[in-house]
């Protein structure tokens, strides 16, 4: 067998949710981050919960079943996906310009979150 590194494709991810009535803003961000952290992570998160599949896509429509997983969470608006092209640009992505909707992996790539951004439809960040 052959064995060989893997190619970390960093991503920032930008969220835009709806939020049900009386829904705490600071504790829906919190954990809408660490949501977004955990469902990116290489080895732990991913569809299934098993990790990101070489060669899988990321959909921005993935990020739907934050609804299920986050009482607060009513509804995700929006979701833009930025690759990182130069890592040592540490400028998130929302303000290099306009993101994404998919990230596909190649072979050899294994999803890396670097920024994380939510948003409350209603402007509050």
């Amino acid at each position: 067998p052959i064995v060989r590194l893997a190619t970390l494709k960093e991503v920032d991810v930008s969220v835009v949710v709806r939020l049900r009535p009386n829904a705490n803003m600071i504790q829906v961000r919190d954990l809408a981050r660490m949501w977004v952290e955990t469902f990116l992570d290489p080895y732990d998160g991913g569809i299934d919960g098993t990790g990101w599949p070489f060669r899988g896509t990321l959909y921005a429509q993935d990020f739907g079943r934050m609804v299920t997983d986050i009482t607060g969470v009513r509804h995700v608006v929006d979701v833009q996906l930025y690759e990182v092209e130069e890592p040592e640009d540490t400028t998130p992505g929302w303000e290099r310009g306009e993101g994404a909707k998919t990230v596909v992996l190649e072979e050899h790539d294994l999803l890396v979150i670097r920024h994380v951004r939510v948003q409350s439809e209603e402007g509050e960040s």
